[in-house]
This record gives structure tokens, sequence and C-alpha cells, in this order.
């Protein structure tokens, strides 16, 4: 998708306009968009203030970093090898005990079934 022109402090600024009263049309023609993007950026921002899209900005950087570092340590797991656990028996007989703690991390839907005793 194209960068906006605008930073996020401007829309929020050209949406504080709208609030005090200044026709949309008049509000596009002097920021040079249409008015359907007018109220894509209403909807996506909201009523924040400035200083609440500042925030806004800071926190999706912040869930970026987050999702690149899951992705990272995802692709670590994926790369190890796995290392079979010897089978343990039970009683005299009986079929291998199998054990799921301590084996090669889960991840997905229902790791955490899959992890329990």
């Amino acid at each position: 998708m194209r960068r906006s022109l605008h930073t996020d402090e401007e829309i929020a600024f050209l949406l504080g306009e709208a609030e005090r009263g200044i026709p949309i049309a008049a509000i596009c023609a002097s920021a040079h968009v249409s008015p359907g993007t007018f109220y894509r950026w209403r909807r996506r921002l909201g009523g924040l203030k400035p200083a609440g899209v500042a925030r806004l900005d800071q926190v999706e950087r912040e869930n970026a970093d987050l999702r690149a570092e899951v992705q990272r340590l995802r692709a670590a797991l994926l790369v190890q090898p796995s290392r079979p656990e010897p089978a343990r028996t039970g009683p005299a007989g009986a079929r291998p005990v199998l054990r799921h703690r301590g084996a090669e991390a889960c991840v997905g839907r229902f790791a955490f079934v899959r992890s329990a005793n």
C-alpha cells in the first residue's frame, strides 16, 4: 500500500477541523485528498488527539518489533534438530510411557493441550 503524504499528526489536525465545523469538502480541497480518504482517516483515527496518535504510532512500531521477534524465535525452533526421547517402559510388559514435558517446544492452536502431562 502506498504511504500517505500526510503524517498522522496532520491527519489528526484535519479531523479536528471537521469536528470544529469546517466543511469536509473544504478540508479535502485544502489537503488535496478525496472525501473517501478523509472518511478512511476518520474511521482509522476516530477522535484521537495528536498525542494519542503519537502513542498509537509508538504502539504499532512496538507491535511490529514483537511480531518480528516471534517470527525469529519460531524459525529458530524449527531449525533445531529434534532428538527423539528414549522410550520408557512402565510395569513389566506394559506399553512404553510417553512423556511430553521436556520434549521439543509445542507451538500452534492446541499447544497448551500437547504440553500437559
